[in-house]
């Protein structure tokens, strides 16, 4: 039996054209694709000859096919006007969701038939009733489509921190829609006797699209939980020395806010910058070489030294830390971290969640604290006097004046020991670190002998 092409292709393209998404709310146009089809179905071709015998461009007399006289028509007529009449009954599918219905209908819904295979082989006077089978052009594509409108991510709340303190947004329960099921049961219903409304409207069963909700993996009460005070220390200084003052008010500026994350390390230097000048910084006392002198930047110290004490307290890892040559007023030995352009203060968040700091210059007080998760662990800084280093003799500056200038101070050996506390017990004591600071060399006047 000789075929010839056949029609079937002819006959999709205009569905895989023009498939667009009709909503309970306005219309919206969504791409095809290939059309996925309820049950596939071979369609016979036109052919010449049937058993071997010529069959006629027209169709035997008295021939119904779907209750149309089609008798005597040519063929390819009579399957354009039953394909017409079979579209305008293609009932139409609705996809109820959470957030609205999607209705679909011809052209969305296309459909295959046995119409070829009826128009080859009827004979006079017979009666037939074609097979179709419906399908939605680019399920794939207008399913995805409807799930994405309606399915969201869940998110975890959130605690964002700043100079200004904590501000917390609030967790968001998510959405999750079964895709595949959404599938198989648009194919199942297409596949389902379609049933006439009252409004005369030809439906098939209504889809609802299956969700369930997500859960965030973390709630405000955790987010809060993880941002409890941790440790707070606080040094004082001579607030009418500006300079002095300024100085340490733009270092605490500078690393107020910041938030440390697991495995990070801080490090003082790169949070306040250069002490210059030209970086904001005033001339004020700092030490160099076991002398007070007049330098860029001096107070700097002290902000640095608050913050180690800070850190050691919250149970942060110390990973740089140098002393003075001398030691300063504002803390006990040992508990000092002297930061320059040489000498930085560094220390690491080892534990599994982040830390937030604080720094803070209130009157001539300057505080840092820390925040994170509380494991119920306190900590305390010891420090002890282990002995002296006598000063030097003292050196004779020759001048108008008589008489001690400066008193020769005695230097310092010192350690400081950490102790661990848990729920109030003690339950490590170890040594942080010994310490040598210098001692101060005397200074005595002569008066300069005149030669008579």
């Amino acid at each position: 039996m000789r075929k010839r092409k056949s029609d079937t292709a002819r006959f999709f393209a205009p569905f895989l054209a023009g498939a667009f998404l009709f909503f309970a709310a306005p219309t919206a146009a969504v791409r095809a694709t290939t059309p996925a089809v309820c049950a596939a179905a071979e369609i016979g071709e036109d052919t010449a000859a049937a058993g071997g015998k010529f069959v006629s461009d027209r169709l035997p007399r008295g021939v119904k096919i779907d209750g149309v006289l089609v008798g005597g028509m040519n063929r390819k007529k009579a399957a354009k006007l039953l394909r017409r009449l079979l579209a305008e009954k293609v009932p139409k599918l609705t996809i109820k969701t959470p957030k609205g219905s999607y209705t679909f209908a011809y052209p969305q819904i296309g459909f295959s038939d046995d119409l070829e295979e009826l128009l080859l082989t009827a004979e006079k006077n017979g009666e037939y009733a074609s097979r179709v089978r419906y399908f939605l052009n680019g399920e794939k594509t207008q399913t995805d489509y409807i799930c994405d409108n309606n399915e969201c991510a869940a998110l975890d709340a959130e605690a964002r921190f700043s100079s200004e303190g904590f501000v917390y947004e609030k967790e968001r329960a998510g959405v999750f829609c079964d895709r595949a099921r959404l599938q198989k049961d648009v194919a199942a219903a297409l596949c389902a006797e379609a049933t006439r409304g009252e409004d005369g409207v030809l439906r098939f069963p209504t889809v609802a699209l299956k969700t369930r909700p997500l859960s965030p993996k973390k709630t405000e009460y955790a987010v809060k939980r993880d941002t409890k005070k941790l440790s707070s220390f606080t040094t004082y200084f001579n607030e009418d020395d500006k300079s002095r003052s300024g100085n340490i008010a733009l270092a605490a500026r500078r690393i107020d806010g910041t938030t440390v994350r697991p495995e990070e390390e801080f490090s003082f230097n790169a949070a306040v910058g250069a002490r210059t000048k030209e970086n904001g910084f005033q001339e004020a006392k700092v030490i160099q070489d076991g002398e007070f002198i007049i330098g860029v930047g001096g107070g700097v110290c002290q902000a640095s030294t608050t913050l180690y004490n800070a850190a050691v307290l919250a149970g942060l890892k110390i990973t740089s830390r140098k002393p003075h040559s001398l030691a300063v007023h504002y803390v006990e030995p040992s508990r000092d971290a002297m930061v320059s352009s040489y000498s930085d203060f560094k220390f690491k968040n080892t534990h599994t969640y982040p830390v937030y700091l604080s720094m803070k210059v209130r009157g001539d007080a300057i505080t840092v604290t820390f925040y994170g998760r509380d494991e119920g662990y306190r900590y305390k800084i010891v420090s002890e006097k282990i002995g002296e280093v006598p000063p030097p003799d003292p050196v004779e500056k020759i001048g108008n004046y008589e008489g001690t200038i400066r008193e020769g101070k005695a230097g310092i050996k010192s350690q400081a020991y950490l102790e661990t506390y848990l729920y109030g017990k003690l339950v490590k004591r170890e040594k942080l670190r010994t310490d040598t600071y210098a001692p101060i060399r005397g200074i005595v006047g002569k008066k300069r002998t005149e030669n008579k």
